[in-house]
């Protein structure tokens, strides 16, 4: 019983140990950038050894690796969890565009880096899968919206999730230096947009529905004439 208390908390012991690893190395590279990120400076704010760093990742490329993919995982077990408490399409694609820019902003400067690594192609292939991961919770919902008629589109998906997240990515820099400006305002107007380009058009399914019982009455009348 003791050897298992003892592996549990040895076990424990280097998870926190990998935690404060990764949460320093995410502020490092946040504001010094992948190439100014020093391992010495990330194995200082996590409180212990640098060789004890590269006792979990063996370079600075891994450690980004992970970094870049703990973050992501996380967000996009956030957004399911917040887009599961919703039944309709709209509904689900405001909370998403909520978690979204919330995130955004609260961690601004480390998405910005981790657009730019991916611009440069710092990060290595594998590592975008949490990210492609993320984006497809968008893809997901949207196609969902289709399959029950809510939203149509003749544009490719690519396009319409670019416009959602590139509307919110760019509203976050606003939001950033303007911290007084409100989240709700960019949401609202988002799924607005969305409603109005790609919802379907209420007014014609009415139409439909008028010209099917139109026809029904006709079918009708037409056999009553005939009897």
């Amino acid at each position: 019983m003791n050897d298992i208390v003892k592996l549990g908390t040895r076990r424990q012991k280097m998870e926190a140990k990998e935690r404060a690893i990764l949460q320093a190395a995410r502020n490092e590279l946040s504001q010094h950038g992948f190439e100014g990120a020093k391992m010495s400076a990330i194995a200082r704010a996590a409180e212990v050894a640098e060789g004890t760093v590269y006792l979990y990742y063996r370079n600075k490329r891994e450690l980004l690796d992970a970094v870049v993919s703990e973050f992501w995982q996380t967000l996009t077990t956030g957004a399911r969890v917040v887009t599961g408490q919703h039944e309709t399409t709209l509904d689900k694609l405001r909370a998403l565009a909520e978690f979204h820019l919330k995130e955004l902003v609260k961690d601004f400067d480390f998405v910005g880096f981790t657009v730019r690594t991916r611009e440069t192609g710092t990060l290595d292939s594998p590592s975008l899968t949490p990210i492609r991961a993320y984006v497809a919770v968008f893809d997901e919902i949207f196609r969902q919206g289709q399959d029950r008629g809510t939203l149509v589109t003749a544009s490719p998906l690519w396009v319409v999730r670019d416009l959602f997240y590139g509307t919110l990515e760019y509203a976050s820099r606003t939001l950033h230096l303007h911290q007084e400006r409100r989240h709700e305002e960019v949401v609202d107007h988002l799924i607005e947009l969305i409603q109005r380009c790609y919802g379907a058009d209420p007014s014609q399914a009415q139409v439909g529905a008028l010209e099917a019982i139109e026809q029904r009455l006709q079918s009708i009348e037409r056999q009553l004439t005939n009897q």
